[in-house]
């Protein structure tokens, strides 16, 4: 008789043990569906880029300023910007720039180079530290939702 209460037990206790896989594994599946179509979602869109039109004609060739716009329900982080010169070689043209979504009246970045927290929109100001007038570039926005980040171009002369 102990012995068929010990069969039984371990029986049972083999059945709870695959019960719980199966439930432990649907519960799995279910978080990775849901995960999968947050992430989906997470599109961030950029504008295209302009001049930054300051009062102060001196300084409006070395700004440019885009819009970014967030399509996710989850906010983004933009938490680099490099930007290229003409010859867009990689580590060897990188021009030395400031940005961030606030400038004063002469164009300088308020807070540059910290991240910029996205909820719907936000203003990208790029400056470039020499104080020369950017006419063309290649821009790579690094944001939270990607490793890979946004390219896009500036070129003064096709923007009028």
């Amino acid at each position: 008789m102990t012995e068929i209460i010990f069969l039984i037990a371990t029986v049972l206790s083999a059945l709870a043990t695959i019960f719980l896989a199966i439930w432990g594994f649907r519960k799995y599946k279910l978080s990775k569906k849901i995960r999968d179509e947050q992430k989906s979602d997470e599109t961030i869109i950029v504008s295209k880029f302009i001049r930054a039109n300051l009062e102060v004609p001196d300084h409006d060739k070395c700004v440019i300023k885009c819009t970014i716009f967030n399509k996710s329900k989850r906010k983004a982080y933009i938490s680099k910007v490099n930007v290229y010169g003409k010859s867009n070689v990689k580590d060897k043209d990188l021009l030395n720039v400031a940005w961030s979504n606030k400038i004063n009246d002469f164009g300088e970045p308020i807070d540059s180079d910290e991240l910029i927290g996205i909820v719907d929109k936000e203003e990208l100001y790029i400056r470039q530290d020499t104080g020369e007038e950017i006419d063309f570039c290649r821009i790579e926005i690094f944001h939270s939702f990607s490793s890979t980040p946004i390219t896009t171009f500036f070129d003064s002369y096709s923007n009028g």
